[in-house]
């Protein structure tokens, strides 16, 4: 079952324009079908227990690396529609914004996967580092 529901991507600030849907309804259908592709994919990289966990912080980082996972589609998604105007009108577009974008979300998202993977908790960071020192008078 899909951590995500299409509200919260919309709330991203997608639209049904943005990729040529012609209703909300429409727009809301295609959403829950990348949700739910996204949702396949990332249980198969993190494994069906790490994606069912009930217990935080592990559920918030499933749910935020899903998010983040169709996010980085809708964006590609978006690019190929951008694409497909452009090249049929002739034009050459620039699209390194939304590239950026979906890069954004895919290094957002493979962070998330990354922790869930490891067992990270909430409190530990990837910038931490520790060591030791030893001394003593007979050197």
């Amino acid at each position: 079952m899909p951590k995500v529901i299409s509200q919260e991507i919309i709330s991203l600030g997608f639209t049904p324009e943005m990729l040529l849907k012609k209703s909300a309804s429409e727009f809301e259908d295609f959403i829950d079908s990348v949700i739910s592709d996204q949702a396949l994919l990332l249980q198969g990289r993190i494994g069906s227990t790490a994606y069912a966990s009930a217990s935080s912080p592990t559920k918030d980082y499933v749910k935020r690396a899903e998010l983040c996972l169709v996010g980085a589609e809708i964006v590609q998604r978006r690019i190929n529609v951008i694409l497909g105007i452009a090249i049929g009108a002739g034009r050459e577009i620039d699209i390194s914004h939304e590239g950026a974008q979906k890069k954004a979300y895919k290094d957002e998202a493979d962070m998330w996967i990354a922790k869930i993977t490891a067992g990270a908790t909430a409190d530990q960071s990837s910038d931490f580092a520790t060591g030791t020192l030893v001394t003593d008078h007979f050197s």
